[in-house]
């Protein structure tokens, strides 16, 4: 019998400089990745908190009498309509899972590597915009944080400590313990990033643990605008035919079990269940208030983020008209 050596636990053995450098990386290829029509794109999908006046001009065949300006138009003696723009006081607030199943990955990027990614185009394209953002990590608990602020050295920071901990994912995924620290800190504009797995067995079960995570992610759906960015690797949607597999846990170690993927059932039997999870984990985050963002480790999120903002700007676009 074949086996495949199990996926090791303990931190990636790193130097700082190391991922400072990556951090760096990161940071450059998703400025110059977040422009154009994706920073456009990200404006749409998140709007502003409200309008500001701008100026009066001269009415136009075709604009808005409700934006008529009376007083300017009873000054001049002609119609004048006011303009308005966009009052951007968006805050985008970002929970990163870095728990021992993010370390996972077959496709080139471990799930914690994609998370982070799409972390820092959000965060460049949040900062293009002027928004503000923060961050919280977590795994079984909060691991660390970045308080909310903007500008170029505070996205800079942001991205530095998601990559850091990314490449240094372990613990068990405890979805909750991250949320409770982000439910202090929502505001009625803010919009919250939720990047992980969802490898939380408390998810989807019924039962007390179940409940209390449902509730928390409740809590926080009502109270912002919440994002769910979950990371999935293709191994986890399908196998290979590579003979007998030994699967182990990365979050409870000493458990394995072996699978023989050479058998036609067995990886038809897999897929089903594959997808039957991916089908409740969108029903679950949908019923909760949540929007799903499905991600994958071997695939940019550029690509997905930007069908992303496309779908939800042109579905506020239809409610508005």
């Amino acid at each position: 019998m074949r086996a495949q050596s199990q996926r090791s636990t303990d931190p990636i053995d790193v130097t700082s400089a190391e991922l400072a450098r990556a951090a760096r990386l990161l940071a450059v290829r998703s400025r110059r990745e977040a422009t154009g029509l994706f920073a456009g794109n990200y404006a749409s999908a998140f709007r502003g908190g409200g309008l500001e006046f701008e100026e009066s001009r001269p009415y136009v065949a075709g604009d808005d009498v409700r934006t008529i300006d009376w007083i300017a138009t009873a000054r001049s003696g002609e119609p004048f309509v006011k303009r308005f723009r966009e009052e951007r006081n968006q805050t985008l607030l970002f929970a990163l899972d870095t728990s021992a199943s993010m370390r996972f990955g077959t496709a080139g990027n471990t799930k914690a590597a994609t998370a982070a990614h799409a972390l820092a185009l959000l965060a460049a394209a949040a900062g293009r915009a002027g928004d503000r953002t923060g961050l919280l990590v977590f795994d079984s608990g909060i691991r660390t944080e970045v308080s909310v602020g903007r500008g170029l050295a505070h996205t800079w920071r942001l991205i530095r400590t998601a990559v850091e901990t990314a490449a240094t994912a372990g613990g068990e995924t405890r979805i909750s313990a991250g949320l409770r620290g982000l439910l202090g800190d929502t505001r009625r504009r803010s919009t919250v990033v939720l990047l992980s797995d969802f490898r939380d067995p408390r998810l989807l079960p019924s039962g007390a643990p179940g409940l209390e995570l449902r509730r928390v992610l409740y809590r926080l759906a009502r109270r912002c605008d919440l994002v769910a960015g979950v990371v999935v690797d293709p191994r986890e949607e399908s196998l290979p035919n590579a003979g007998p597999v030994r699967l182990a846990d990365p979050e409870w170690p000493g458990a394995t079990v072996v699978l023989d993927t050479g058998s036609r059932r067995a990886r038809a039997r897999y897929r089903t269940a594959c997808a039957a999870w991916r089908g409740q984990i969108n029903r679950e985050l949908r019923k909760i208030g949540a929007e799903p963002l499905w991600l994958r480790s071997d695939q940019s999120p550029l690509h997905a983020l930007g069908r992303f903002f496309q779908e939800r700007a042109s579905r506020r676009w239809r409610v508005a008209a």
